[in-house]
């Protein structure tokens, strides 16, 4: 469908589907100048412990060669102890390095695991569609930016060097701390600048992914509304579920009218099921109520189960119309109930004699 008509930003549902498939703003520009950041702090802060590890372990294994018979197993030995030992001096910055790559990515996307991205899709591995990828319009662009970062870098690199070249030709008469510590000066230097060129580039990319993921995930108008209806479902249906609801809501009433004390009336209109419970309830409630149809079933429930039915034209539509349904009735009907409550239990109690 024609970008033009995508016009509508994505409903939350989009988002959503997006994300399970993998498809995030992310920039790996971003995650890499982040890296180089955390690195560059991480050996600010610990280059001369690090260099004096390295230091003493090297010397140490230079001492220990001379007493090596050399031989292919005693050489492969002394370089497996080697590498084994600059390691364990290095774990700390790769520790460091995998918690940075896992928080940045975070903060970039959230946590995130999509089932959907391991599926095999034989699109992705098909020949022609990797070539087509390889010289796509996105593969262009992105050789382009890369080429441009290079020719950026090695300019600034070209600029540092030009001018430190008096300085450093000063340095023949230096000794060599002095010497090595300049260089390490400078060496700092550079990265800084380079780093600070690639966390700008990284900030621009970050905005361009989440421009063009925006422009991607963007909608029709028809689309919006295919989904709002998918959401709120059909109004036949939805009418269907309704009306089940209100069925089984209405016969759970009906059974509330069996258990009932009193039924008020007005005679035909109207019908009002009322129970009391001194030790649960703080005034009678209304179980059951309704108009026409239903105030008859309500009567004839009432019947069937011997439930008084008292004739109260006006008391029953104040009722009907005041008192919602599971509702205690208010104080100002109390003493017209009360009366009839105790006509309904006076009534009971011959009945019981």
């Amino acid at each position: 469908m024609p970008d033009e008509d995508r016009t509508e930003p994505a409903t939350p549902k989009r988002r959503q589907e997006a994300r399970e498939e993998g498809r995030v703003a992310k920039s790996v520009e971003l995650n890499t100048a982040f890296l180089l950041l955390v690195s560059v702090i991480f050996f600010f802060f610990t280059a001369s412990n690090l260099g004096e590890k390295l230091k003493e372990t090297f010397e140490y294994f230079i001492e220990l060669s001379g007493q090596y018979h050399l031989s292919l197993n005693s050489i492969g030995h002394l370089f497996k102890s080697v590498n084994t030992a600059i390691f364990s001096i290095l774990f700390p910055f790769f520790i460091v390095i995998s918690i940075a790559a896992f928080l940045i990515n975070v903060v970039q996307v959230g946590f995130m695991i999509t089932p959907k991205v391991l599926e095999i899709k034989f699109d992705k591995i098909n020949p022609v569609n990797g070539l087509k990828n390889l010289f796509s319009l996105k593969s262009f662009g992105e050789l382009v930016k890369s080429f441009l970062k290079a020719i950026v870098m090695t300019y600034v690199l070209w600029i540092f060097i030009k001018h430190n070249i008096p300085k450093w030709q000063n340095l023949t008469q230096q000794s060599e701390n002095v010497v090595f510590l300049v260089l390490l000066k400078d060496t700092f230097l550079i990265v800084i600048y380079i780093l600070i060129f690639i966390i700008f580039m990284a900030i621009l990319d970050y905005l361009f992914q989440r421009y063009t993921f925006e422009k991607s995930i963007r909608m029709t108008k028809q689309e919006v509304k295919d989904e709002y209806k998918q959401m709120e479902g059909d109004p036949k249906v939805k009418q269907k579920i309704r009306s089940m609801q209100m069925e089984i809501a209405r016969r759970r009433m009906m059974e509330e009218v069996k258990k009932a004390d009193v039924v008020i009336t007005n005679p035909t209109h109207y019908a009002v099921a009322l129970r009391y419970d001194a030790t649960k309830m703080n005034a009678p409630k209304v179980v059951a109520k309704g108009i026409n149809l239903i105030a008859q079933k309500i009567k004839e429930i009432a019947k069937e189960n011997d439930v008084p039915i008292v004739e109260k034209p006006e008391l029953a539509q104040e009722l009907y119309k005041k008192v919602p349904l599971d509702r205690e009735i208010p104080e100002e009907l109390y003493k017209a109930v009360a009366e009839i409550l105790a006509y309904v239990y006076r009534l009971k109690n011959k009945a019981a004699s």
